[in-house]
């Protein structure tokens, strides 16, 4: 039975990260400081510790669970806050990533599976969908961040671990925080069942890439099962408009849109979307889950005011 460590594992798409592991078999430890993740999102069979990944105790973890496989989902993932505080984005992100590497490296584990961004760090794309070719150019902290543990994780991983590295699109679905700066479907679902009005940032013109978080999911349990190191894309290849996303939600709730306009935010992409091409041709992985289909389950899921 494989020995799966997850960071972040009480977070959004960690959870289902989780779920997807256990499915496979795997024994999974999770490990979250719970700032923004949920006990609740955590099956109560599933060993769990309360701590953060910047923290002495979580090396100590590590080392006491002796991990084959460690997935790093954990991060600082508000492009709004990775502009407005930096140094906490950084402490987080690059500090904390690097505490995960050296753990990873004093157990000798197998793989580090490290989830990152695909839009924030290709930055306003030459061409879309981007594929893992497209010049990296991050016009955030948050992007920025999360390129530089990218190189930080290739230079510091010996040779004998094989780092995995999953470049996401805007999951979405079930367990996203509505509350949070992060997650604009969640944001809506949450206003709209409650008949509420929802602010679209900016002209709403900008697209965004939105990926289910069970494809997600899915996804880095696939890349667990590949022999050797992986950089790929993790998305659709498809852009949808912020407007064009407020009037599917509201016709799945066969209501008129309510919205404002807000204004445009400091370090946001104008279009995303992410060719997947190579993730299909290593790990088998395409996505199933239609924007219709995951739009439904993810209202329905705040229907039921979860």
């Amino acid at each position: 039975m494989a020995r799966t460590l997850i960071t972040g594992g009480a977070g959004f798409v960690g959870s289902h990260i989780v779920d997807s592991f256990l499915h496979r078999g795997h024994k999974v430890l999770v490990v979250d400081d719970l700032t923004t993740g949920k006990l609740q999102n955590i099956p109560n069979d599933v060993e769990f510790h309360q701590v953060g990944i910047q923290s002495t105790q979580f090396t100590e973890s590590v080392r006491a669970f002796q991990p084959d496989i460690i997935v790093h989902a954990a991060a600082q993932a508000s492009v709004a806050v990775s502009m407005s505080d930096p140094k906490l984005d950084a402490g987080i992100n690059i500090i904390g990533s690097i505490n995960v590497a050296q753990a990873a490296r004093d157990v000798q584990c197998e793989q580090l599976i490290y989830i990152t961004t695909g839009g924030a760090l290709y930055g306003e794309p030459k061409y879309v969908p981007s594929d893992e070719k497209h010049p990296i150019q991050p016009v955030s902290g948050y992007g920025l961040s999360k390129w530089t543990v990218e190189r930080y994780l290739a230079i510091m991983l010996p040779a004998t671990i094989d780092l995995k590295v999953l470049r996401l699109a805007n999951a979405y679905g079930p367990r996203q925080d509505p509350k949070g700066e992060a997650g604009v479907v969640a944001i809506f679902a949450a206003a709209m069942v409650e008949g509420m009005q929802i602010t679209i940032d900016g002209d709403g013109n900008q697209t965004r890439d939105f990926v289910f978080v069970t494809d997600v999911a899915r996804a880095v349990s696939l890349v667990a099962e590949t022999q050797g190191p992986v950089v790929a894309n993790v998305g659709t290849g498809r852009g949808t408009s912020i407007n064009e996303l407020a009037r599917h939600m509201g016709s799945l709730l066969d209501g008129e849109t309510n919205s404002v306009r807000g204004s445009s935010r400091l370090g946001d992409i104008k279009n995303v979307a992410l060719d997947s091409t190579h993730a299909k041709k290593m790990f088998g992985w395409e996505p199933r889950v239609s924007l219709s289909e995951g739009l439904g389950i993810t209202i329905g899921f705040f229907s039921e005011g979860c």
